[in-house]
């Protein structure tokens, strides 16, 4: 069976080509005592509580005028060689993102100039369409006519980018990128709070769907109130819980013309980094159930992880190591695998490949998952693995984050939550994942 790792690890297994990212994403960590290690394949049961309460739609409206923070690269040239499309229709023509045609041209070697044709009525024609002179370090406004094909039409504007700038080695180097400049946006209204929240479209093909959701985190909301959505907890996934005014809410469904956003009612909560466990229960492979109030008296260990991530399947030989070196505390590891349905064949020859002996809980439901979703959320992690969780003896949230280089970070916490003396426990669980079994 073939095995496609990603180095990649963000909540997507695919990488993404031609795209480049201007933000930059911070990365997070947390666990406890009696030590010992867990892994098993299990179906997740959340309190009836934690299921959708009330639906509702928020009207938005298209902003024209609105920065977007990824730019899709569409062309880019080396030093004495021809311009080279990322997405090329022919030796001379390429597209934008959502098939857009464009054609760009050098016009002048002296000064470095282009001559950037769009076709912005949307025909797959350019004879009919004017090019912009583009020069070096600059950038033009195009608005494009997206035709859909429910026969709906929109014109959207767009930024193309020119860079030229020196490689490594000193010579120029020409980079044409194209990005959206629109976004959809409305107002939250939730009992006495109101925010804005935008909808940006990642992808930039002039639709506000799950695909945006894929490229990252498509979702704003003006949490503290200062007008605009940037900075540390105000966007997100739209598979992740989104916490507002004392609720909680998911996303349902997304209007692809921009006009609205549904939003479901949850009881699921993002535990924080010193909170009691939230209340849940899964089932493994091997038929034991776990509950969340079964997670004390040692120090646990969650490993999420997908056969698609390079870092956790590599990392696997570095968690059997602090197995063995907390054997006496008795270290208890679980690992939570978050893969599509279509991925678990795979998962479950990782698990005999690397012969991990601790138990395993796999789902089949990728980003769906309730468990997945409460713990991936966890302040700016955004569904990102590999992801290792710390609940110490008293069953509270210690660490959270991707372990640090060699898994330094997580080897500390385990030694510190052991210092504390806060072990003991039962290792009823210890060996329920074997290997063998699946």
């Amino acid at each position: 069976m073939e095995r496609v790792l990603s180095t990649c690890c963000v909540g997507e297994p695919e990488p993404q080509i031609g795209i480049l990212t201007y933000s930059s994403k911070e990365v997070m960590r947390p666990f406890c005592v009696n030590l010992f290690i867990i892994v098993m394949l299990a179906t997740l049961t959340v309190p009836s509580t934690a299921q959708q309460v009330t639906r509702f739609s928020v009207p938005l409206r298209i902003n024209q005028d609105a920065d977007q923070f990824i730019a899709h690269l569409i062309a880019s040239r080396k030093h004495l060689s021809s311009l080279v499309y990322s997405f090329p229709v022919s030796n001379d023509l390429g597209q934008a993102p959502g098939g857009t045609l464009l054609q760009i041209q050098q016009v002048d070697d002296s000064t470095h100039a282009y001559k950037v044709t769009v076709d912005l009525d949307g025909d797959r024609k350019l004879d009919n369409d004017s090019p912009q002179l583009v020069m070096p370090n600059s950038s033009i406004t195009v608005r494009v006519n997206r035709r859909f094909v429910d026969g709906r039409q929109m014109v959207l504007p767009y930024i193309i980018s020119y860079s030229r700038e020196p490689d490594q080695s000193g010579q120029p180097r020409e980079r044409f990128t194209w990005s959206s400049h629109y976004r959809a946006e409305g107002k939250l209204k939730i009992k006495n709070c109101e925010a804005l929240i935008v909808l940006l479209d990642l992808t930039s093909d002039g639709l506000f769907d799950s695909a945006d959701s894929a490229k990252g985190t498509n979702i704003g909301l003006d949490r503290n109130g200062d007008g605009r959505v940037w900075g540390q907890g105000e966007y997100f996934t739209g598979q992740e819980i989104i916490e507002f005014c004392g609720e909680s809410f998911l996303i349902g469904s997304f209007a692809v013309n921009g006009t609205s956003v549904e939003l479901k009612k949850t009881d699921l909560r993002v535990p924080r980094v010193g909170d009691q466990l939230p209340a849940f229960s899964m089932t493994t492979i091997a038929g034991t159930k776990i509950n969340s109030k079964d997670l004390s008296n040692k120090v646990h260990l969650l490993d999420f992880w997908a056969s698609w991530c390079k870092p956790c399947v590599e990392k696997f030989d570095l968690v059997k190591k602090l197995s063995e070196e907390f054997k006496q505390q008795d270290l208890s590891i679980i690992a939570i695998n978050v893969d599509e349905e279509s991925r678990v064949p795979m998962a479950r020859e990782i698990i005999r490949d690397y012969k991990l002996q601790w138990p395993q809980v796999m789902y089949g439901r990728g980003e769906d998952d309730s468990l997945w979703k409460m713990f991936g959320t966890i302040g700016e992690n955004h569904l990102n693995i590999p992801l290792y969780v710390l609940v110490d003896a008293q069953g509270r949230l210690r660490y959270v984050g991707n372990g640090g280089e060699g898994l330094q970070d997580l080897r500390s916490e385990i030694k510190r939550l052991i210092k504390s003396g806060r072990l003991r426990g039962d290792s009823s669980l210890q060996h329920d994942g074997d290997p063998t079994a699946l």
